[in-house]
């Protein structure tokens, strides 16, 4: 018999179902969970965490006594396996699934009654498929869970998650609204990507890449009877580099004689892929909601290619942006 630290008691056994076992699958696949998340495969960020919460659960179980992850009906095999009443381990152990532990764990006191917890499980299970919500309403329940779980079998949260303690902070947020922890969460899975694509490179690589992907200068993208819409080369909010393409917008009559004020309408990454695609979200990744250009800045128009310098001067005598943009076909 082997006490843990705490004074839990744990019983000698063949089994290979031991809670360090379980407590680094659950680490696993918490990680694999909240990739998947980063890269929007909703269907895999939900089977990965679903099995992220079941190990652990199991392990909450285990620590009280290896018996209570066996079912309570058919053979009693696993039974006498768990108690470590025989010696040979069966060639496939067969446990209590995710509903089942967290049944007990309830009874327990040790998790609450939850819906949200109940459906992911479900979606895990395949037993029920996502509807009109989205991966955002289940990523907060399986923060929550994962983190009462650790502390309750006395786990290190940092050395857990290792990377990903922003987006707990985040997931657990309740004093931001809904789009301020949607912003900040892609904001945190950016840099994860980014972290990840790049690990174990020099720093001049990365930079490399953002140059050679970024356009530089105000690149005119289309002209409407409402608007003038524009393209220009900015730092990425997320990943801090210069590879984001800010999209704007003007009224087609925008003076060309002195600077311009656009809107700033959206952000594209095309380094960590981060998006932002309104001005609330514009606001809340904290960049300014309007910008001014002057003329000198336009580079390119998207249909005809770069701009050369005596073309701007010879453009710039009367109109508006949208006869400038026009005036490019001639």
């Amino acid at each position: 018999m082997e006490i843990r630290p705490g004074g839990d008691t744990v019983f000698d056994r063949a089994s290979t179902v031991t809670f360090e076992h379980l407590v680094s699958g659950a680490k696993n696949f918490a990680h694999l969970a909240l990739d998947a998340h980063a890269d929007g495969q909703t269907d895999v960020f939900l089977l990965e965490a679903g099995v992220a919460v079941e190990r652990p659960a199991e392990a909450a179980l285990v620590l009280v006594h290896p018996t209570l992850l066996s079912e309570v009906k058919g053979s009693d095999e696993m039974l006498l396996h768990l108690a470590g009443a025989t010696t040979t381990a069966p060639r496939r152990i067969h446990t209590i699934g995710a509903s089942t532990a967290i049944a007990r764990l309830r009874k327990m006191g040790v998790l609450a009654k939850s819906e949200e917890l109940d459906g992911l499980i479900e979606l895990r299970n395949g037993v029920a498929h996502l509807g009109a919500g989205t991966a955002e309403d289940y990523l907060g329940t399986f923060v929550d869970t994962l983190c009462r779980l650790l502390d309750h079998t006395r786990q290190d949260r940092a050395e857990f998650r290792d990377s990903w303690s922003d987006v707990e902070q985040v997931a657990l947020d309740t004093r931001s609204d809904l789009a301020e922890r949607d912003v900040q969460l892609r904001i945190n899975q950016a840099r994860f990507r980014i972290e990840s694509r790049f690990a174990g490179m020099p720093d001049d690589v990365v930079e490399n890449v953002a140059r050679a992907i970024g356009e530089p200068g105000l690149v005119i993208i289309g002209v409407s009877d409402e608007r003038v819409q524009l393209r220009m080369l900015t730092r990425c909010p997320a990943c801090r580099l210069e590879a984001a393409a800010l999209a704007l917008s003007a009224e087609p009559e925008t003076t060309l004689l002195y600077e311009m004020k656009l809107a700033v309408e959206g952000l594209l990454c095309g380094l960590c892929s981060f998006r932002l695609t309104s001005r609330r979200e514009i606001e809340i990744a904290g960049l300014a909601p309007t910008m001014e250009c002057r003329i000198e800045d336009l580079t390119a128009s998207i249909d005809d290619g770069p701009l050369a310098a005596g073309d701007l001067i010879t453009r710039l005598n009367s109109g508006g942006l949208r006869w400038f943009y026009n005036g490019l076909a001639f």
